[in-house]
């Protein structure tokens, strides 16, 4: 039996990227499986499971961020509390709708519109901000964002599923119409 851990699982994200390049480079004849696997990861998109990570991600913050961000900054001036809230809440979300930019960028449609759904969905269940989260600080975000990706969609061209939205999220109907 060996006890040794393996230096793959070891690895951090950009080292296994590096690997991965070299790999490829040095096996050319690997490029076309890991192209199949890398378009096989992106077009799996749950947008539940997308939901919950929006979710978690922005109800997640630790409210002590404020006091980074909020108050007087030199070179800035003051900044309110409100405005350093959906700073850190836009940080937070901005994974999100960079791989939704990917996606779409990549063709990937019905990837990117479960995952759009996804997004939506999660800042819906984030849209009454809950005490002791950066939400309570910015209470209309979640439907400022979720207009946000809406209209990015459109520009984008990914159709999202309206009626099976509004099912979801009908305190939305307005926004989703």
């Amino acid at each position: 039996m060996n006890d040794r851990r393996s230096a793959l699982d070891a690895l951090s994200a950009a080292e296994k990227a590096t690997v991965l390049d070299e790999l490829l480079a040095a096996r050319p004849e690997l490029r076309e499986p890991a192209e199949a696997y890398a378009v096989q990861v992106m077009t799996d998109a749950d947008r539940s499971a997308v939901a919950d990570d929006v979710e978690g991600a922005l109800q997640g913050l630790d409210i002590e961020e404020l006091n980074t961000r909020a108050g007087y900054r030199r070179g800035r001036g003051y900044v309110h509390p409100a405005e350093a809230a959906d700073e850190i809440l836009d940080d937070a979300l901005q994974p999100f709708l960079d791989d939704l930019q990917r996606r779409a960028d990549l063709g990937m449609g019905s990837a990117a519109v479960e995952l759009a759904a996804g997004i939506l969905l999660g800042l819906y269940n984030c849209r009454h901000g809950n005490s002791e989260t950066l939400l309570e600080y910015s209470p209309d975000y979640a439907a400022g964002r979720a207009s946000g990706v809406v209209s990015d969609c459109a520009k984008l061209g990914i159709e999202l599923p309206a009626v099976e939205l509004l099912n979801l999220m009908p305190e939305w109907t307005a926004l989703l119409r």
